[in-house]
C-alpha cells in the first residue's frame, strides 16, 4: 500500500461535510469510506453534542472517537469511553444564565447528554430541527441548574444579536471561557481550554500521528483552532472570511461536495 498523504483526517459537520439539508451525500459518504479503506483515520469534529453526531458516525461506519461540543469532549461512540470531557464552572455558567433570564433569551444548557431548556421556543425549534438533539424542558432551569457544571451553553438568536453579544461576553469573561460562533444564530460558551484544535492534538497523540500528517476541514469560527493546528487546514468555499484566511487552502463549497472533491484528489481515489 502506498504511503498515505495524511494519516489523520478531521472533518467538521454542519456547512462542511453536511449539505444544506443536513445530510451526507452519497459522494461524500463514498469518499470518506474510501479514505478509511486506504488506512487513514477519520474523525468527525463538531460543535454539536455527542448524541447529535451519532447518526452520522453510524452512516459513515466510523469507529473512531468523535470531537464534540467544539472540543470540550472526545468520546468513543462504540464504547462510551471519554478521552476528554471539560465543563464550565457553575459560577461562570450562572452569569450567562442570569443574563438570559433577565432578557428572556433562548439558552441551551448542555448537561447529562441532553439540551436543557426552559421552553420549546421558536429558537429551540430551529436548533432541534437542525440537529435532532435530545432535549428536556426544564421550566425551573435557572434554579435546578444553579450548581451544575455544563459541558456547553448556547444562546440562540439572530445573526445581528449574537454578533453584538460576542465582544461583550469576551470582554466580560476574558480567558475564563472559550466563546465562539459555529453558525449565524449560535453564540457558544465552552470551558477555556476547550477547542477543536486541542482535541485534535489529543487524538493525534493517542494514535501516534505527527502534526504534519493531519488534515482538517471546516467552515466557521469554531474550526479555526483546528485548521491552524492541523498540518494542512482546508476551508470549504462557503466558509466565513476569517476561516478562509486561516486555512492553507480553499476547496469547493459544502453544497458542491467540496470535502469529497478534496478527498478524492488528495488520496487519489477512483
Amino acid at each position: 500500500m502506498p504511503e498515505l498523504p495524511y494519516r489523520l483526517c478531521a472533518i467538521d459537520l454542519d456547512d462542511t461535510l453536511l449539505g444544506p439539508d443536513h445530510t451526507i451525500s452519497e459522494r461524500s459518504l463514498c469518499a470518506v469510506q474510501a479514505v478509511v479503506a486506504c488506512g487513514a483515520t477519520v474523525v468527525l469534529a463538531s460543535g454539536r453534542m455527542h448524541e447529535a453526531m451519532l447518526r452520522y458516525i453510524r452512516q459513515l461506519e466510523l469507529t473512531t472517537p468523535m470531537i464534540s461540543y467544539n472540543g470540550a469532549m472526545v468520546k468513543n461512540p462504540l464504547t462510551g469511553e471519554e478521552w476528554l470531557h471539560e465543563r464550565i464552572r457553575p459560577e461562570l455558567a450562572q452569569i450567562v444564565m442570569d443574563f438570559c433570564q433577565e432578557r428572556d433569551l433562548q439558552l441551551n444548557f448542555y448537561a447529562n447528554g441532553v439540551v436543557n431548556t426552559v421552553a420549546y421556543t421558536p429558537w429551540m425549534q430551529l436548533y432541534h430541527e437542525r440537529t435532532g438533539c435530545p432535549y428536556e424542558i426544564v421550566p425551573d432551569l435557572y434554579t435546578r441548574m444553579r450548581e451544575v457544571s455544563p459541558t456547553k451553553l448556547i444562546i440562540v438568536n439572530t445573526l445581528e444579536y449574537t454578533n453584538s453579544l460576542l465582544p461583550v461576553f469576551r470582554e466580560r469573561f476574558g480567558d475564563a471561557l472559550y466563546i465562539t460562533k459555529s453558525t449565524d444564530e449560535y453564540l457558544e460558551f465552552m470551558p477555556a481550554t476547550a477547542n477543536k484544535g486541542a482535541a485534535l492534538a489529543l487524538i493525534a497523540d493517542h494514535f501516534g500521528v505527527a502534526q504534519e500528517s493531519v488534515l482538517a476541514f471546516g467552515d466557521s469560527y469554531n474550526d479555526i483552532p483546528m485548521l491552524r493546528w492541523a498540518g494542512t487546514g482546508l476551508a470549504v468555499g462557503n466558509a466565513k472570511p476569517e476561516v478562509l484566511v486561516a486555512a492553507d487552502r480553499i476547496i469547493g463549497r459544502y453544497d458542491e461536495d467540496g470535502v469529497a472533491q478534496a478527498l478524492e484528489e488528495i488520496y487519489h481515489l477512483d
